[in-house]
C-alpha cells in the first residue's frame, strides 16, 4: 500500500513539472494599456523667446520624453551654429552653444514635425522661436494677398522665408487677405508662398497657386503677394470687332502684357498693306487706328505676344472683313485725375486723362492756368496718340495755388468732343524739398 501511494504522489508531481513546462512554452505577453495617441508639445524655452544668447544655454521643455535621435533631424537653426551640443534631463533638451555668435543677429530655431515622442507620435505643430546675439533686428515685410481664384481665400497659405541665395530661414502659416512677416536681419529675403490644396506638404505645378519674390527690407517694407496658378497655354489672337473703317478691336484669349509687330494687309495676292496709325493694349483687347479700310477681307498678322505668365506665342494671325461703315460717335472722357476739387501731393502733379477711343495728339488742346493770377502753363505730354494720355506741367506748380486744366479733343474721323474736360486742383506739398 505505501508503495503504491508513493507511485501515485511520484506520477502527480511528474504531471505539475510538466504542465509548468507546457505553460511555460506557451506563456502570452501581458496585455499593455492604451495606446497613446497624445502628440508632444513644446512647453516653453528658456530664456525667453528675443533674449541675447550670446552667452547662455537654451533649455527646450516637451510635455513628454522624445526619441532622442529625431532632434537632429527636427531642429534646423539660421544662421547655422556648427559648434552646439544637446544634453538631456527627462523631458528638458538644453542646447549648448560652443562657438562665437555673430554680432547683432537674430537667431531662428525651427523645430519641426519630424521630432516624435517615445511612442512614435510627432510633435503636434512646426515652431519657431528668435533669439539674438547682441541688437535685435526688427526689420518687417508686410502686404496683401492677391488671389487669382476667390475661393483660395479661406484656405492656409504656407509661406517661407529665405536668403537670397535660397537658403531657408524659417517658415509660418498665414490665412486671409494680409500678412506681416517681422524681425528679419538687414539681408535680402526671398518670399515664397504657396496653398497646399491636396494637403501633401509639397507644392504641385499644375494645380496650386504660388508666388515667389525677393525684397530687401531695409529698403522697401511692402510687397503684394500674388497667388496665382501656372499657366503653360500661349496666348493667341481670338476675334476681331470691327467698330468702323478705321478702328478695330483686337481680342486675345487671355490678357497680355505686349507683342513685337503688327501687320495687316489684304488677304488676296496683292497683299495690300494697311498702316496702323497708333494702338492702345488693354488686357486682352488691343484697339488700333488704321487708314481706311474697305470691303475687302484682310489679314492681321501679330508677333511675339506675350501673356503676364510669360507664355509666348511668336505668331498668330486671323481673316477678317473690312467695312466702309464711317466712325459718327464722338468721343469722350471715361476718367480722369485728379478730379475736380482735390488736392495733390506734387509740384509736378500727373494729370491722367482715359478716352472712350484712341485719340492722335494733334486733335487735342489742352490748357493749365493758375486760377489766382491767369498765368498759363507750358504743359508736357508724357504718354500720347493712345486712349490713355498723361501730362504734366513742365515747370513746377506753385504751393497752395489753384490751377484749372481743360481740355478739348476730336477723333481721327472729325468728331468733336460734346462736352470739354474741366477739373480745379489744389497742390499742397507740406514737405517743401518734396518735387
Amino acid at each position: 500500500m505505501n508503495k503504491y501511494i508513493k507511485y501515485l504522489i511520484k506520477s502527480f508531481l511528474i504531471l505539475l513539472i510538466t504542465a509548468g513546462l507546457i505553460s511555460c512554452g506557451h506563456k502570452k505577453n501581458p496585455t499593455g494599456g492604451k495606446k497613446d495617441t497624445i502628440q508632444p508639445e513644446i512647453v516653453s524655452v528658456i530664456p525667453e523667446e528675443y533674449s541675447d544668447i550670446s552667452d547662455s544655454n537654451i533649455e527646450v521643455i516637451f510635455s513628454k520624453p522624445i526619441e532622442r535621435n529625431t532632434i537632429l533631424s527636427g531642429i534646423y537653426i539660421y544662421p547655422p551654429i556648427l559648434k552646439k551640443k544637446y544634453s538631456w534631463d527627462g523631458n528638458i533638451l538644453t542646447i549648448k552653444i560652443l562657438e562665437e555668435l555673430e554680432k547683432n543677429t537674430n537667431y531662428y530655431f525651427n523645430f519641426s514635425k519630424k521630432i516624435k515622442g517615445e511612442h512614435g507620435n510627432f510633435l503636434n505643430t512646426s515652431s519657431s522661436f528668435i533669439f539674438v546675439s547682441g541688437k535685435l533686428n526688427a526689420n518687417r515685410i508686410s502686404g496683401n494677398f492677391i488671389y487669382e481664384e476667390i475661393e483660395d481665400k479661406s484656405k492656409p497659405i504656407q509661406m517661407t522665408i529665405l536668403t537670397a541665395d535660397s537658403i531657408e530661414i524659417f517658415s509660418q502659416v498665414a490665412f486671409g487677405d494680409a500678412y506681416i512677416v517681422e524681425d528679419l536681419n538687414n539681408i535680402e529675403h526671398i518670399i515664397r508662398t504657396y496653398i497646399d490644396k491636396n494637403t501633401n506638404e509639397k507644392y504641385d505645378y499644375d494645380s496650386e497657386p504660388y508666388f515667389q519674390n525677393s525684397i530687401d527690407p531695409a529698403n522697401s517694407s511692402t510687397m503684394n503677394i500674388h497667388l496665382a496658378y501656372a499657366d503653360t497655354i500661349k496666348p493667341n489672337l481670338k476675334s476681331i470687332n470691327i467698330i468702323c473703317n478705321n478702328s478695330i478691336d483686337v481680342i486675345f484669349s487671355e490678357p497680355i502684357s505686349s507683342f513685337s509687330e503688327i501687320a495687316i494687309s489684304t488677304a488676296d495676292s496683292l497683299e495690300t498693306e494697311v498702316k496702323i496709325v497708333a494702338h492702345y493694349l488693354d488686357n486682352d483687347e488691343l484697339s488700333l487706328l488704321t487708314t481706311l479700310l474697305d470691303t475687302l477681307k484682310y489679314k492681321i498678322q501679330i508677333s511675339d505676344i506675350l501673356d503676364f505668365k510669360d507664355n509666348i506665342t511668336s505668331e498668330s494671325s486671323l481673316i477678317f472683313d473690312g467695312t466702309m461703315l464711317q466712325d459718327t460717335i464722338p468721343p469722350e472722357v471715361i476718367s480722369s485725375y485728379p478730379r475736380t476739387g482735390s488736392s495733390v501731393d506734387s509740384f509736378l502733379p500727373k494729370i491722367s486723362v482715359l478716352f472712350s477711343e484712341i485719340i492722335l495728339v494733334e486733335d487735342i488742346e489742352t490748357k493749365l492756368i493758375e486760377v489766382e493770377t491767369g498765368n498759363i502753363e507750358d504743359i508736357v505730354i508724357l504718354n500720347k496718340d493712345s486712349k490713355h494720355y498723361i501730362l504734366s506741367s513742365k515747370h513746377r506748380l506753385n504751393n497752395y495755388s489753384s490751377y484749372k486744366f481743360t481740355l478739348h479733343a476730336k477723333d481721327s474721323s472729325g468728331n468733336i468732343m460734346t462736352k470739354p474736360l474741366e477739373t480745379i486742383f489744389l497742390p499742397i506739398v507740406r514737405n517743401v524739398n518734396k518735387k
